[in-house]
């Protein structure tokens, strides 16, 4: 009984610290941003770089022992699983709109609703993407832990809608750098870093989050020895 009990929370351990991990990668990299606004790096997008594959490493770890998880945690992999999809259904929204009208004549007009509807589905795909770190950790956490982790979640909020529209306002940059087959990119990450660097604040906070369900867990492995 205490190995059925072991196994799993040993899982969402993993789970929590493959995350943790990818928190302070991105934490220190919008950190940096932060203090040095003239001198960003090359590339610094990391909420769409290192984000997805982190929590997709992070979600492989429970997919894998899904049959494990029993009860509050079965429900709470459930959720998280349909939370994801959702994100990557938001993701590739935003993907194929761009791609979209890329292969339409450079002269075409971007119609006010597909600006508007790029920049709600990239406000949804990071959203979701944080919604999923705080299901993660949510249950297992304490009202400490459980209030730094909404609080990161309003935090990465407010800015996900201030990048949204900062990036809807670059849509025509992305299409044309597809259209002339540069693929230079650099400009719009230029004139988002700054408003991406905030997010250093929800990393921040979601790891102090994971520290404490981190602890909790292994306190109840502990227990079930």
């Amino acid at each position: 009984m205490a190995s059925k009990i072991r196994q799993p929370l040993g899982r969402l351990r993993l789970t929590l610290a493959i995350l943790m991990l990818g928190f302070a990668i991105d934490g220190t990299i919008e950190l940096y941003n932060y203090v040095n606004h003239s001198y960003p790096l090359p590339f610094a997008s990391s909420v769409f770089v290192i984000g997805p594959f982190v929590t997709l490493a992070g979600l492989a770890v429970l997919w894998v022992g899904r049959s494990q998880w029993e009860g509050r945690l079965n429900q709470t992999l459930r959720l998280t699983q349909r939370v994801f999809a959702l994100n990557i259904l938001a993701t590739a929204l935003a993907v194929l709109v761009v791609f979209w009208y890329s292969t339409k004549p450079s002269t075409a007009l971007i119609p006010s609703g597909a600006v508007w509807g790029f920049v709600v589905v990239v406000v949804a795909a990071i959203v979701l993407n944080f919604v999923i770190y705080v299901l993660v950790a949510f249950d297992s956490t304490g009202m400490f832990g459980k209030a730094l982790l909404l609080i990161a979640l309003g935090s990465a909020s407010v800015v996900a809608i201030w990048l949204g529209q900062a990036l809807g306002k670059e849509l025509g940059t992305m299409i044309l750098a597809i259209q002339d087959r540069t693929f230079d990119f650099s400009p719009v990450t230029a004139s988002i870093s700054d408003i991406e660097s905030y997010f250093a604040v929800a990393y921040f906070l979601l790891t102090f989050g994971y520290l404490d369900a981190y602890r909790r867990i292994r306190t109840t492995t502990t227990k079930t020895s």
